[in-house]
This record gives structure tokens, sequence and C-alpha cells, in this order.
């Protein structure tokens, strides 16, 4: 019996080219059934290096909508990184405190092992994903960097940004690759979160602003002149955007990489981007890039 079963084994390979490349496969459509996500992860997951044990520590800016900011009605944060962030606790059967900090402090914060993770949707960059200093997580979403004017400023593309003022949020790359994108604008402003950028656009402190696209949709959605501003493009750059995780924890890069594809493969994701008016067209657009 078992020599017929080898023998059997055997012949498959030399039977495969023969089935057909638009044959039924019942097998896979089985597994469609699971819509791909992943039924089996440890919980509680085994976590040897938080920075608290038995808690996930994350920072947040507070001033990033819709990533993380304060609800003027509540006084709450909210956001839909606060809730990736909580969601990801939950799965990880970890409580979660949030830390608020300038986004500029926040990557220093990680090296210096003050925090579990960061970042609402950061860019990937080849400095990011080289550095020792925190790891990139697998992306959540893709982003691209434009501008935001008002309509009366005169600019009507990147071309005539040339001498103009420029403002972008203290350490953000989006600010840093937009300086190497336009070297002949005029003054360059930084600012500590995305409300105050906003604000000094409105109060003509700038002639424009530099950020990633899902920012600038958030502000043409509440912005109650929306109707005179106007976006700058196409991209200058587009980004995989991650979470930032403590180098020195592997137990959580694995965890949290496992998790966000299963986010990614069961809706979850664009679930949460969806609660805050975010397209779920940027969680689509990874499975161009392989996610």
């Amino acid at each position: 019996m078992r020599s017929a079963l080898l023998a059997a084994l055997l012949l498959i390979p030399t039977l495969t080219p023969a089935i057909a490349a638009d044959a039924p496969d019942p097998v896979a459509d089985a597994m469609h059934m699971s819509g791909g996500a992943v039924s089996f992860l440890p919980k509680p997951w085994p976590m040897k290096a938080l920075v608290k044990p038995g808690q996930l520590t994350v920072t947040v800016t507070g001033e990033a909508p819709p990533g993380d900011f304060v609800d003027p009605k509540t006084g709450e944060l909210t956001g839909f990184a606060h809730d990736l962030f909580l969601k990801l606790g939950a799965d990880l059967g970890l409580p979660v405190e949030f830390v608020k900090l300038p986004f500029v402090s926040s990557l220093p914060g990680l090296k210096a092992n003050r925090f579990d993770l960061a970042c609402a949707s950061a860019a990937w960059t080849t400095q990011r994903l080289a550095t020792d200093d925190f790891t990139m997580s697998s992306p959540i979403a893709l982003s691209g960097l434009i501008g935001l004017t008002l309509k009366d400023s005169g600019i009507t593309g990147w071309d005539s940004t040339k001498g103009r003022r420029m403002g972008g949020v203290q350490g953000e790359i989006y600010l840093q690759d937009a300086r190497k994108h336009l070297p002949e604008t005029g003054t360059v402003t930084e600012f500590p979160g995305s409300p105050e950028l906003g604000l000094a656009l409105q109060n003509k402190q700038i002639d424009f602003l530099v950020t990633n696209s899902t920012i600038i949709r958030f502000i043409l959605a509440n912005a109650p002149n929306a109707a005179e501003l106007r976006v700058i493009g196409p991209p200058l750059e587009i980004y995989p955007g991650g979470l930032c995780i403590n180098s020195r924890e592997g137990d959580l890069v694995k965890a949290v990489n496992a998790l966000l594809g299963n986010y990614r493969a069961d809706g979850t994701l664009k679930a949460i981007f969806a609660k805050y008016g975010v397209p779920t067209s940027i969680v689509d657009q990874l499975k161009e890039i392989g996610y």
C-alpha cells in the first residue's frame, strides 16, 4: 500500500501541467470564504520587552486629524490612528496608554525606549526603513504629498509656488521632501501640528501648505470656507504609510504585522478609515504594491 501511495505522489508533478489554468479550484474557493484573514493567532500574545509590562504605551500628537485629534465636543482623544491602536491593544490582550507629544518628539521617544508604538500612518522612507532607532510596520495606506492654498493667492500649481511662503508640520517628511522638490520657494515656516498649519494658511501667514493627502481631505471636509481653498497637485511623492514600533520589541513587530495583515484582509482597516471619512481606496491601492 505504501508503494502504491508513493507512486501516486511521485506522479503528481507530471500530472499538474495537464490541469487547465482556468479549471475550478474548490480548495481556493473554500479558502476564499475566510476572506484571507488568519483565524489562529495567539491571545494574549507573548510579549517580552514592553516598556511597561502588561501595557501598550503609545505616543500620539493629538493634533493630526483625522489620524489622532481631540474631539472639541467631548475633549476626548479620537481619530483613525487612535481607534487602530485600541484595536491592536484589544487583540494583543493589552490595555493602551496614550501619551500626547509633538510629532517631532515621537520618534526620538521610541529610540529612548519610552514608547512601544507611535505614528499615525508614518510614510515609509529610505532613512526610516534603514534606521535602528525604530521599526516600520507593514503599510496601512497610501498617501500623497500635495499642497493647499487660498484661491486668491494666485497659486494654481507647483510651478507658481516660486518665491512664495510655504508651511508644514515640524519634523514631518512631507515638508522635508517638499523642500527638495521646490527649492525656489520663499520662506519656509514649521508648525507644531496640523491645526496651527491650517490656521496659518487661513490667516495668510503662509501662501500655501504641504502635507499628506489624508489631512488635506480632512481640512476640505471641515473648513467653513472650503470653497475658497485650492488643492495643489499632482502629488510630489506617493508613500506607503505604517506604524513605528520600538525596535527592541521583536515580538511586538511580528504581532502588529500579523494583525495588520488580518485588518487589511477582513475589512477592519477600511471600516476604521471610513468612520472618519477617509476613502477606503487608500487601503485597496496597497494591493498594487503587494499588500
